[in-house]
């Protein structure tokens, strides 16, 4: 057992363990709510089976809307404390990354956060954080909180083959069953580009001078790293109307307060006035 201590939070380390059965996460509910017994053999992280983005080992339900935005802003500003404290550089990807782009905020639809690692810091995750739990006290979390960071003992597999083993690590809110997808950026030695190209085992693949060098901003209030040209890797993966529409998933982007508004929160201050 070792003890760190994170800025103004303090962190427990527990001895790295390789199995997912490790009884900690057992230890709240009575039915393992994963869907472990219906996933494909081989197939490491086992999401619940009440919704793609909470570990059923967790929780067994989802969260009420503002409770859940609650709930990943804290899991995003416990994970880049400690991603920095420990000296791994990470950065925002996919929905994270366009949720930065209209307000520096999580988008409220989206339940999950994606960030990247390098491959030689997938490795040291591996080598000497793997089922580590974080315990975080603060003014939001009174009662404190801990978070686990679990490695994907298939992170060495570099193959996009291995299609049920796309994501390489999570940090995982113990109390509610969310989770931020970490995936490993590695160089293609074999492209037929040539050098500098990076894939990710979810099919993904930049030029390294897209992603690097990292710039840096801030997320959820808390300070975070984007790829250098972003504008770019969102045009290609949700397509220019991503960064310009306004009216998307039951939500309308106010620009004065610069967030997003469920529509029916709309209407209903319309229903009122």
């Amino acid at each position: 057992m070792r003890s760190i201590h994170l800025l103004c939070w303090s962190a427990v380390l527990g001895t790295a363990l390789t199995d997912s059965e490790y009884p900690y996460v057992r230890r709240k509910l009575r039915k393992d709510m994963s869907g472990r017994r219906g996933d494909p053999a081989g197939k490491y992280f086992h999401e619940s089976i009440f919704h793609p983005h909470y570990d059923g080992r967790f929780a067994d339900r989802v969260l009420e809307y503002n409770e859940q935005k609650r709930a990943l802003k804290n899991l995003v500003q416990t994970y880049l404390s400690t991603f920095a404290d420990i000296g791994v550089e990470t950065w925002l990807m996919h929905g994270s990354l366009l949720g930065w782009w209209w307000n520096r905020q999580i988008m409220p639809w989206d339940s999950d956060i994606d960030v990247q690692v390098m491959e030689p810091s997938m490795y040291y995750l591996a080598a000497y954080y793997n089922m580590s739990v974080f315990h975080y006290q603060t003014p939001r979390l009174p009662d404190g909180r801990d978070y686990l960071l679990e490695v994907n003992p298939h992170y060495k597999n570099r193959e996009q083959s291995d299609w049920l083993n796309v994501i390489d690590a999570r940090w995982i809110d113990t109390e509610t069953g969310l989770f931020i997808d970490i995936t490993t950026a590695r160089y293609n030695l074999s492209h037929p580009e040539g050098e500098g190209i990076l894939s990710c085992k979810d099919g993904h693949e930049y030029r390294d001078t897209y992603l690097f060098p990292l710039r840096d901003t801030i997320f959820e209030g808390a300070p975070v790293k984007i790829p250098y040209r972003y504008k770019d890797i969102l045009e290609e993966e949700y397509g220019t109307g991503a960064l310009i529409n306004t009216d998307f998933h039951d939500h309308f982007f106010d620009d004065e307060k610069m967030e997003w508004v469920p529509k029916m929160k709309l209407e209903t201050q319309e229903y009122f006035r």
